[in-house]
């Protein structure tokens, strides 16, 4: 038996694998906000914010770049695929663009940065022990269901088999059922 570290783990080539995060990353969604009507600054902005959460070493990140006008915050967490939502936005109050970052696993605002906050790739090191100060507090994360494809599928084929026995259902009785129709004629 030859001496030496072990050979690496042969890669997984199942279907979705390359989809499947690293353990311990979060999914980061990065863009403009619905306040933002993207001008070549407020891109550039993005542009940067994207750069810099790339770069994030603790906690690890996969970026996920939203196109234009798709909402706020709570909106893009609704589809359920990110953890952490940053939209470049404008308050009322400041005449240059903010970051806007959203919690997506406790479903609430986190801290408002400042446009320059998008180069720093410490953000989401900084938004995230945000997030876990929030969860010693007592928050509650949602519950991560994560349905796999054999069981959407029967969720999927099991809805339409009742619609279809329904649908029979309703033909069968109305079929059954008596009608009588009594014509009289007059002079």
């Amino acid at each position: 038996m030859p001496e030496g570290p072990a050979p690496p783990p042969p890669p997984n080539l199942a279907p979705g694998a390359a989809l499947q995060q690293p353990e311990g990353a979060i999914t980061v969604a990065v863009g403009l906000g619905p306040t933002a009507p993207g001008t070549r600054p407020e891109v550039q902005l993005v542009d940067a914010l994207e750069r810099a959460v790339r770069s994030s070493a603790a906690p690890t990140t996969q970026v996920r770049r939203l196109r234009a006008g798709v909402g706020d915050g709570k909106q893009v967490c609704r589809e359920r695929r990110d953890d952490l939502v940053i939209l470049v936005e404008y308050l009322a109050d400041r005449a240059e663009p903010v970051l806007l970052p959203h919690d997506c696993r406790l479903d609430r605002p986190l801290g408002v940065r400042g446009a320059d906050a998008a180069s720093y790739p410490e953000l989401v090191a900084a938004l995230w022990s945000e997030h876990e100060a929030l969860v010693r507090d007592g928050a509650k994360e949602r519950r991560r269901t994560r349905l796999g494809p054999k069981v959407r599928t029967g969720l999927i084929v099991g809805g339409a088999i009742l619609a279809v026995g329904v649908a029979i259902g309703v033909v069968v009785a109305a079929s059954l059922r008596r009608e009588i129709v009594v014509l009289t004629v007059s002079p």
